[in-house]
């Protein structure tokens, strides 16, 4: 899938992004189940990647 983005649109998904992460870190950390944190984590690291591919 392809996505195309202007300037503004990539600026407010990264922020955004960024504001989720932040969330989603927190829920990791608070997550007291063993069996939520791997796809919480994985989440976290797909996210990641979303956000060094609109960094570049």
């Amino acid at each position: 899938m392809t996505l195309e983005l202007n300037q503004e649109e990539r600026e407010i998904l990264k922020h955004a992004l960024q504001v989720y992460l932040g969330d989603l870190r927190e829920e990791i950390v608070k997550t007291e189940s063993h069996h939520a944190k791997p796809p919480l984590k994985r989440e976290e690291e797909v996210i990641k990647a979303i956000l060094q591919r609109l960094s570049s």
